[in-house]
């Protein structure tokens, strides 16, 4: 071998080219700094695969003197190195495993070209071993697991969980309801819905996003839990040093978070009107101004407000502003309250038993002809909403039974039900919820045969009922003739 201070002469004269760099210091240092990183390895082969220069720490980890890897096939010291397969394929191949003397570490190879002509390779290797590489990629995944689990947090805060399916009924003037909501819903126009506390307005929100915007935020805004002195700051949101405590970053409002998607402002009624003019601007414009911004931003969403009073009488007592109130009730759908529909109670004691059943782990089967009676007169004024209520409270009562008797009602509804029982209309004897739900079904299908004379698609249409499960419940109810009776 030659004299050692001269091996490496070509390498120690690129060094002091490098280091004599007056143009850019830094890249001449930065070029030092990678020929010899103490943090990975580097080795340079010919086109033969013979070892051109390798670092000073690999040579010692083959137990080399410094320049004694210069000229040595490299197969020799890495019998599975490589370098050589690099060199013939002319591929780069990089993050390979390479194992040396049971060390697992991460390897880079690289080929050397000239004119299109292969003239050698590089070969780098991670002194981190492979075990502390596995340690950084889990702590990733775990900070992807982390990240995905707080975008679904969002994605499930900001989301609208039921449709128009989830809306239960039999009677003419819900269901009435339900397909003007659908007409509307597919406008994609700004909704006000109103209606009596506990009627479903939300339910009604929920899937008229979800007619055509499933898969965009749905942002609910619960006015009357929006504290006044927070309220602009909520809904525009606001800008670094807007106020005592903002954060340093800003904040982004609900109306930013609900982009391409729905706003939804339950009880509307409720919010002050020096808001209301603030919001007339972002319902009229579509843009929002951040507290302490001058700036406007673009965004696109559709409102839908609700509301369980009169906003019109609330505009004539001056609490609610007009424009606002034509500009929320561009389209507007009431929700008939519970007593207005009493048809449609068996259908739920049949579907809200189920629930407080499972959820309760009673076995409630049937109910008294007079406790069925005493639910079915009672004036509802909390509406569905008590109505649950109510039940829970029955299947707590009757927590052995499996039947529903007079005893196990509130004393309000035992109350109600004395008057009807006076005209001899409330009779002994029990009846299924799903019979009786069965007999409405029943009743309503008929009036809407009668109604169009017979013809069953017409009437399947009316009931918004599919076709086949219509003729299926004609077979079921025996009704098959029943168009040849009403001819």
């Amino acid at each position: 071998m030659k004299n050692q201070k001269n091996r490496y002469d070509n390498f120690s004269h690129l060094l002091e080219v490098i280091g004599s760099y007056e143009v850019n210091d830094v890249l001449g240092w930065a070029l030092r700094f990678c020929l010899r990183n103490p943090y990975e390895s580097i080795t340079v082969v010919n086109e033969k695969a013979c070892v051109q220069f390798m670092d000073k720490a690999t040579e010692e980890f083959f137990g080399l003197e410094q320049g004694g890897a210069k000229g040595v096939d490299i197969r020799e010291l890495i019998k599975d190195s490589n370098l050589p397969r690099i060199i013939a394929s002319g591929k780069p191949m990089i993050g390979g495993i390479w194992e040396l003397k049971g060390i697992r570490r991460v390897s880079s190879v690289y080929p050397l070209k000239k004119d299109g002509k292969i003239i050698g390779a590089v070969g780098r290797i991670l002194f981190n071993s492979l075990e502390e590489i596995e340690r950084i990629n889990a702590e990733i995944q775990r900070l992807k697991k982390e990240i995905h689990y707080l975008k679904q947090k969002d994605k499930k805060e900001y989301s609208a969980l039921y449709r128009f399916g989830n809306i239960l009924a039999v009677s003419r003037v819900m269901r009435e309801t339900i397909e003007t909501a659908q007409k509307i819903a597919g406008l994609n126009t700004d909704v006000l819905i109103t209606g009596e506390s506990g009627t479903g307005k939300e339910l009604f929100a929920h899937s008229i996003h979800n007619f055509l915007h499933s898969d965009k935020p749905f942002v609910k805004i619960n006015c009357p839990a929006i504290p006044f002195e927070l309220a602009e700051s909520q809904l525009f949101g606001y800008e670094k040093g807007a106020f005592t405590g903002a954060t340093s970053s800003g904040k982004g409002g609900i109306f930013q978070a609900a982009e391409n998607g729905t706003v939804f402002l339950d009880e509307i009624s409720s919010l002050p009107l020096s808001i209301q003019a603030k919001l007339l601007r972002v319902l009229q414009e579509r843009e929002v101004t951040k507290l302490g911004s001058t700036e406007t931003k673009k965004i696109n969403f559709r409102s839908i407000a609700a509301t369980n009073v009169d906003l019109r009488k609330l505009v004539g007592e001056g609490k609610f502003r007009d424009d606002l109130y034509y500009r929320v009730a561009r389209a507007t759908i009431t929700i008939p309250p519970l007593r207005e529909r009493r048809e449609d109670i068996p259908l739920y004691l049949n579907n809200f038993l189920e629930k407080i059943n499972d959820s309760f782990k009673t076995s409630i089967k049937e109910i008294s002809r007079e406790a069925l009676e005493c639910l079915i007169h009672y004036s509802w004024p909390g509406n569905v909403r008590q109505l649950i209520n109510v039940l829970e409270q029955i299947a707590i009562r009757a927590w052995q039974d499996d039947r529903i008797t007079l005893h196990h009602l509130p004393d309000e509804l035992r109350t109600a039900v004395r008057g009807s029982a006076t005209d001899g209309s409330v009779q002994a004897g029990p009846v299924s919820m799903k019979d009786q739900v069965a007999e409405t079904e029943r009743k309503l299908i008929a009036s809407a045969l009668k109604q169009t004379h017979g013809n069953r698609r017409k009437a399947a249409m009316l009931l918004n009922m599919p076709r086949s499960t219509f003729y299926q419940k004609l077979k079921s109810y025996e009704m098959a003739d029943e168009r040849e009776r009403i001819g």
